[in-house]
């Protein structure tokens, strides 16, 4: 295909996959009584837990809402004890004195909130990776949630990967520096969060939220930002974007990758009537067929 067009179809398809985006999370808005610092803490929440606990994120997400950490934003072992504690993940008996200070804070901040504990076998923990251990990933979401530019206008004025690197650098508490779960310890520093995580949140939630937002609130020129970030951060690396790379089709930055990936998606679905690329073939298809 000339570039041109397969420029023109790569738009094409991305805009299709962050309209899909959208609708998910204006979803989340009405479920919230269109609160959107609620639905960013869910959004938030589902990002850091893929891609294995992605939905026991946003369960603990419900469950611990965004105004309850607001209250206790100047106590990170508060915001920690409260997301821990319902989590599941620290119930039962410890020796560890910072633990059981958690299990007392969290019982009195349940009560002062009527939390309720998810299930600990709601979590999926087997053969995940240290920086993706959901306890590790709890920890540095509580660490994010005191930050005072935890807030959804905050989030509205990022435009660039730098500015996304800046909101989401955390430092979680001592007792988590080198720990990725309570019965050991890692050689690596957990108390940040990676590049590739970084820009799978800006892919994966800052640009929808951004996007939603901008077709919600008619911003043009937000979207146009959106978009423009896609085009900074490095595209990404994985099964389905290497179906359409693997045969010659570059992806240079997310921009193009999200596309691909949606793609693969409208594949996948059997939905050719929906995507432009199957469009475009059925219109060459029955132009061969008229002459």
């Amino acid at each position: 295909m000339e570039p041109l067009r397969r420029t023109k179809l790569i738009e094409e398809l991305l805009v299709g996959r962050l309209m899909g985006k959208s609708r998910r999370v204006v979803e989340i808005w009405e479920e919230c009584n269109r609160n959107w610092n609620q639905t960013l803490h869910i959004m938030t929440a589902y990002a850091m837990g893929a891609p294995r606990n992605s939905r026991p994120f946003e369960e603990l997400a419900r469950s611990v809402p965004y105004l309850a950490c607001l209250k206790e934003r100047s106590s990170l072992r508060r915001v920690e004890a409260m997301l821990l504690g319902a989590s599941g993940l620290i119930a039962g008996e410890y020796y560890d004195d910072y633990i059981v200070g958690l299990q007392r804070e969290y019982d009195y901040l349940s009560h002062k909130y009527d939390l309720r504990s998810m299930s600990v076998g709601a979590w999926n923990r087997m053969g995940s990776f240290p920086a993706s251990n959901p306890i590790l990933r709890i920890v540095q979401m509580a660490a994010l949630v005191t930050k005072e530019e935890y807030s959804m206008d905050a989030l509205m004025t990022l435009g660039s990967v730098a500015d996304v690197e800046r909101m989401f650098a955390i430092t979680t508490s001592d007792y988590w520096q080198k720990r990725f779960r309570i019965d050991g310890k890692s050689v690596e520093k957990n108390s940040i969060l990676g590049r590739d995580k970084i820009n799978m949140l800006a892919i994966n939630l800052v640009v929808p939220m951004q996007f939603a937002y901008a077709t919600i609130m008619g911003r043009e020129e937000l979207k146009n930002r959106a978009l423009d970030m896609l085009e900074k951060i490095p595209a990404e690396k994985n099964r389905l974007v290497s179906r359409w790379t693997g045969v010659g089709v570059p992806a240079k930055s997310a921009y193009d990758s999200q596309a691909l990936i949606g793609l693969s998606h409208l594949c996948d679905e059997g939905k050719c009537e929906e995507c432009p690329l199957g469009k475009m073939m059925k219109r060459r298809r029955e132009l061969r067929i008229e002459n």
